[in-house]
């Protein structure tokens, strides 16, 4: 009787994995789409799961990450790594690595475009001209901004 349980876990467990595999694709095609904050939301939702545990995001340095201890409860209370596999096997970990790798490369492709350009912009405001901006300096005294 406790195999059909067993099997029914393993199979609600699979199509979890799937799910999340399926939301971190649609959100690295949206993001290529024109959505590239989507990018960075994949990569922050899914970061432990890919990245594990980072200093200054989920612990503090000199204290004990909390997802390492909570890992190494659980091995001592006699669950295994083999259990953890089976619920979210390698294949399916692959898969979601290597969408979120992607969000990750499309991220900061974006935002270091981004940082150039504002750079660039700003050291040569004077270079381009009254027709980049949104109000010239006339029209500043007008509208009080």
């Amino acid at each position: 009787m406790s195999e059909p349980t067993n099997n029914n876990n393993t199979n609600a467990d699979n199509e979890k994995a799937q799910e999340e595999i399926t939301l971190s694709k649609r959100m690295f095609f949206v993001g290529c789409l024109g959505l590239p904050w989507l990018w960075i939301c994949n990569v922050l939702y899914f970061r432990l799961k890919v990245f594990g545990p980072m200093v200054m995001f989920d612990y503090w340095p000199g204290q004990k990450c909390k997802y390492i201890s909570e890992r190494s409860a659980a091995n001592e209370e006699g669950e295994d790594e083999e259990n953890e596999e089976q619920l979210f096997s390698l294949q399916e970990r692959q898969e979601l690595e290597k969408w979120v790798k992607r969000s990750t490369r499309g991220a900061m492709l974006v935002v270091s475009v981004f940082l150039a350009w504002v750079i660039t912009f700003q050291v040569n405001k004077d270079n381009f001209g009254d027709r980049w901006f949104v109000m010239d300096a006339t029209e500043e005294e007008a509208t009080g901004w």
